[in-house]
């Protein structure tokens, strides 16, 4: 094997390396760290939840509703009369409310809480026949379907990220030969850790947002799939099919069996 190709080999190993460790990791992260997880993805799981009830409401020939709460603080008297202020000011600041009051608050600010809440969503749910315990009902519902859904859709995204890796990973090691066939599979793969860590350190919606597509998700899982068919053709097949595909390519890269 000429030195170029060690040169690719050395590439490929270090590609896919850093997929398995960045994966991996994530995945453990995932699996080991629910309350974390649930932290950074509060943000997103409480704008699907406001479109569900905005949804929910909607057919009962309500506005769409403009309920909020502000965290408590030590102002917590200001802001009790605030809540009643700010019901005319958007769905989210509502089930933050709830939220908040399921995620670690005390028991004495829970009360309080969830008093203000009622005091002031009372009347303006009348009209709707639907009370406060209801519509917390139904926000808790969603807010833990979602997460347990996105959780559900981020394990499967990084599983099948890991396999694909780690199978890239033992074929750059013992299909050295085959190095220039393998090359643009963990560079496009590359891709895909950059995003993963992205969404890790920033916890941008629009990233959750991505993962949790049902579009997306199964198209990208049919990506994988192609990619596992041609990985194997790499290991067991003398990458035909893969020599064939690049040599297709607008700019062809001819590249025989091996």
């Amino acid at each position: 094997m000429g030195n170029g190709l060690r040169i690719i080999q050395v590439i490929n190993i270090a590609l896919c390396l850093l997929g398995v460790a960045v994966f991996g990791a994530l995945l453990a992260y995932v699996q080991s760290s629910p309350e974390d997880f649930e932290r950074r993805s509060q943000s997103f799981i409480a704008d699907q939840t406001e479109q569900e009830l905005n949804e929910r409401l909607s057919p009962a020939g309500a506005d769409k509703m403009k309920l909020v709460a502000a965290k408590l603080s030590e102002k917590l008297a200001k802001e009790i009369a605030d809540v009643e202020a700010m019901v005319k000011a958007g769905t989210p600041k509502f089930i933050a409310a709830v939220i908040a009051a399921m995620c670690g608050l005390d028991c004495e600010k829970r009360a309080v809480l969830e008093a203000a809440v009622n005091q002031a969503f009372q009347d303006h749910l009348a009209h709707l026949n639907v009370g406060v315990d209801t519509l917390r009902g139904m926000v808790e519902e969603k807010y833990h379907a979602t997460l347990a859904e996105l959780r559900r859709d981020i394990t499967i995204f990084l599983g099948c990220n890991l396999a694909v890796m780690t199978l890239a990973l033992a074929i750059a090691v013992f299909r050295g030969p085959a190095a220039r066939h393998l090359l643009p599979i963990p560079a496009i793969l590359t891709v895909s850790v950059l995003f993963a860590g992205y969404w890790y350190v920033f916890g941008q919606n629009w990233a959750t947002a991505i993962v949790f597509s049902d579009y997306v998700g199964w198209s990208y899982l049919i990506f994988l799939g192609v990619v596992g068919v041609l990985l194997w053709d790499i290991g067991f097949n003398r990458a035909r099919w893969m020599s064939e595909l690049l040599s297709s390519l607008p700019i062809p890269v001819p590249i025989l069996p091996c």
